[in-house]
């Protein structure tokens, strides 16, 4: 194939919602993806960093919950949890998994700026892995629902991955041309722009924090270990490729 043809041929994938649902569902329904899920190997340790100190009055609403790993990891802390996703076959497995569960609320379709609680009705909500498949201007109405959604004193605990770069991480389909991210990222993120969209929503930060959940930071040792990296600043990303976001609103 000549070079310009080349150029032409491969295009950038528009990520309408119902490509961004069959992507989704895809991954639903496939259990051996399961092992790539962020919340399946570091839900333990994002609800300890997150929850620390909170008294948590009300349910726990998983946002973006996928197969509902953290789902399972907050009931097995005690929590009452509420499953929210836009993927179906997603909310069928969260269903066929915890059906039964005194602690499972259900798992139910969501609009992102649109969650389908009352007013101050949450005592916490979970957005982990989610924001960087939005693209930058759904963030503002998300997180005012999260806001709105939230008991005062709630907490508000967001993760994504801290300053991606996006480019790195595309593949290309041989067959049709098509060049996407290999899990769905639409943006890169980084502390300062998630301390200031929870300031535009009257959410008060409580902890921003570039980390690496493969380092235990839910551990006193953890966090030594990261503060000893943090001396050498020209590591960057590559040694805290995670961001931790906790929020809560006001009382």
């Amino acid at each position: 194939m000549p070079r310009d043809a080349e150029r032409t041929f491969y295009q950038e994938v528009k990520w309408t919602p119902e490509a961004v649902r069959r992507f989704w569902d895809y991954y639903g329904r496939n259990p051996a993806a399961e092992n790539n899920y962020f919340s399946l190997r570091f839900g333990r340790r994002i609800i300890r960093i997150g929850l620390r100190g909170a008294r948590v009055m009300g349910p726990v609403v998983d946002l973006g919950c996928g197969p509902g790993f953290l789902c399972a990891a907050l009931m097995r802390e005690g929590f009452s949890v509420l499953a929210l996703d836009r993927s179906p076959a997603s909310l069928d497995r969260v269903h066929e998994r915890f059906a039964g569960d005194p602690r499972f609320l259900g798992a139910e379709p969501t609009a992102l700026d649109r969650l389908p609680l009352a007013d101050s009705e949450a005592g916490a909500v979970f957005l982990v892995e989610v924001i960087e498949h939005l693209p930058r201007e759904a963030w503002d109405p998300l997180v005012a629902e999260v806001a709105r959604v939230l008991r005062p004193g709630g907490r508000f605990v967001l993760t994504t991955p801290n300053q991606e770069d996006l480019a790195a991480h595309k593949v290309a389909c041989p067959e049709c041309g098509s060049v996407f991210h290999r899990v769905q990222h639409l943006e890169s993120v980084d502390g300062a722009s998630v301390g200031a969209l929870l300031e535009r929503h009257g959410l008060v930060p409580r902890l921003i924090r570039a980390t690496n959940f493969r380092h235990f930071p839910d551990r006193a040792l953890g966090r030594v270990f990261e503060r000893t990296l943090r001396a050498f600043p020209s590591l960057g990303a590559r040694t805290a490729p995670h961001l931790i976001a906790v929020a809560e609103r006001p009382r």
